[in-house]
C-alpha cells in the first residue's frame, strides 16, 4: 500500500475516530482495571474492524430486520436506565452544574457569568447554548440533553439515505463510543452541539439558495450555533468560503448572510446582559474561555488556519473533513498547551486538560466516513 493510500482522509478520519476513544479508554479505564492498555487497544481494533466490515454488517442487520429507529429506541431505553441509577451529583465532572448555576442565577436576578458550578467553574459557553439546555434543566434531567446528538444522526440518515451510507454502522460508532457513554453518564453535550453545527452545515449546501428568505433562515441558525461555542466559527469560515469559490453563494449574499449571524449572536446576549454592563465587562464568555482553555491570540491562529483550509476542499464531503481536523488541531494544541504548562499526566490522568473537548470533531469526521462512502471508497489523497 502507498503512502497516500495509508494516510488519506478516510484513514485519518478513521484514526482519529479510535485516538480519542483510545484516549478515553486509558483515562477511565485505568481507575477500573490493571488492564486498561489491552483493553483499550483491544476497543480500538474491535472499531477498525467493524469499519472494514461495515457492508457485511449493513447487511446482517438488514437480514434479522433491524431498523435504525429500533435501535434508538433501545438505546435510549437503556441509556434512561443508566441515567436513573448513576446520578449526576455523583460524578466530579460538572457541566451540569455549570447550567443549573447559570438559571439559577438567571431566575434570581443575579448576573449569569458570575455564576459558579459545584468545582468552582464559572460558565464558559455563550447565552444560546445555556438557552437550548433550559428544557432539560427545567424537566430535571440533562442527560437528555445529550441523547440529542444521536438522534440528530439518526435524523441525517433517516431522511438523507442517498447521502448517507451505512448509517446503521454509523449508529454502532457513535452509540458503543466511551467518549459517548462518558457524555450521557456526566451529563456532558458536545457532541449534541457539534452535531447542531454539523446539520446546519449539511442544510446550508443542501437547500441554501441567494434569497432574503434564505438569508433570514441560515443567519438565524448560524448566529445561534455561534452563540453556543465560539470555537465554531472555525466550522462557518470553512463552509462559506468553499461556498464562495464554487458560486453555492456570492459576495453580497455573503456579506448580508454575515451580518444577520452577526445581529442574531450579538441578540442572544441581551437579555442576560441588560443591566449587567458593568458585569459583562468584567467577566463573560470571552474572558473566560481565554483565561481557562488557551489565550485568544492562539485561538486565532486557528482561525486564520480554516481560511487555508477552505482552499483544500473539491468537494462538499472535503468540508466536513477540514472543519474536523481544525477542530482536531485545535483542541490538540489546548491540550498541549496545558500539558507544557504541567505535564502530560496532569493534563491527561488528572483531568487539568479536558480531554472532553476533542468529541467537538468527532461529529464532523463522522459524517465524513459515512458520506456517499460507496462512491468514494477508491478516492485518497489528502
Amino acid at each position: 500500500m502507498s503512502i497516500g493510500r495509508l494516510f488519506n482522509k478516510e484513514n485519518l478520519s478513521l484514526s482519529i475516530f479510535v485516538g480519542i476513544n483510545f484516549l478515553f479508554s486509558i483515562k477511565y479505564l485505568s481507575r477500573v482495571s490493571a488492564f486498561y492498555l489491552p483493553l483499550s487497544l483491544f476497543i480500538a481494533c474491535v472499531y477498525i474492524l467493524l469499519w472494514y466490515k461495515r457492508t457485511e454488517v449493513s447487511n446482517f442487520f438488514a437480514r434479522i430486520h433491524v431498523s435504525l429507529n429500533l435501535l434508538l429506541i433501545l438505546y435510549v431505553a437503556c441509556c434512561l436506565v443508566l441515567l436513573y441509577f448513576i446520578p449526576k451529583e455523583s460524578l466530579r465532572v460538572d457541566r451540569w452544574s455549570v447550567i443549573s448555576s447559570f438559571w439559577e442565577n438567571y431566575f434570581h436576578h443575579q448576573y449569569v457569568y458570575y455564576a459558579k458550578s459545584f468545582d468552582g467553574n464559572y460558565p464558559g459557553p455563550m447565552p444560546f447554548y445555556f438557552i437550548v439546555s433550559l428544557p432539560f434543566y427545567l424537566i430535571g434531567e440533562l442527560g437528555l440533553f445529550s441523547l440529542l446528538g444521536i438522534a440528530l444522526f439518526v435524523w441525517l440518515s433517516h431522511f438523507n439515505r442517498q447521502v448517507i451510507a451505512h448509517g446503521l454502522v454509523l449508529f454502532l460508532f457513535i452509540a458503543t463510543s466511551l467518549f459517548y457513554f462518558w457524555e450521557i453518564c456526566s451529563r456532558s453535550n458536545i457532541f449534541a452541539n457539534g452535531a447542531m453545527v454539523l446539520l446546519s452545515v449539511f442544510y446550508f449546501f443542501k437547500y441554501y439558495k441567494p434569497s432574503v428568505k434564505q438569508n433570514i433562515l441560515f443567519g438565524l441558525a448560524i448566529g445561534l450555533l455561534l452563540s453556543t461555542r465560539n470555537v465554531f466559527v472555525i466550522s462557518y469560515l470553512i463552509m462559506v468560503l468553499y461556498a464562495l469559490r464554487i458560486k453555492k453563494i456570492d459576495l453580497l449574499h455573503t456579506v448580508i448572510l454575515g451580518v444577520i449571524s452577526c445581529i442574531v449572536f450579538v441578540g442572544t446576549f441581551l437579555p442576560f446582559v441588560w443591566n449587567h454592563t458593568e458585569d459583562f465587562l468584567s467577566m463573560n464568555p470571552f474572558i473566560i474561555q481565554s483565561s481557562f482553555l488557551m489565550p485568544f491570540k492562539y485561538t486565532l491562529l486557528f482561525v486564520f488556519l480554516s481560511i487555508a483550509f477552505s482552499f483544500f476542499c473539491k468537494e462538499e464531503r472535503d468540508v466536513y473533513f477540514y472543519i474536523g481536523v481544525n477542530l482536531f488541531l485545535t483542541i490538540l494544541f489546548y491540550f498541549f498547551y496545558t500539558a507544557i504548562h504541567t505535564t502530560f499526566y496532569e493534563a491527561l490522568i488528572q483531568s487539568r486538560a479536558d480531554i472532553s473537548y476533542f468529541i467537538l470533531c468527532v461529529p464532523f469526521f463522522m459524517l465524513y466516513l459515512f458520506f456517499d462512502v460507496k462512491r468514494n471508497s477508491n478516492k485518497s489523497g489528502v
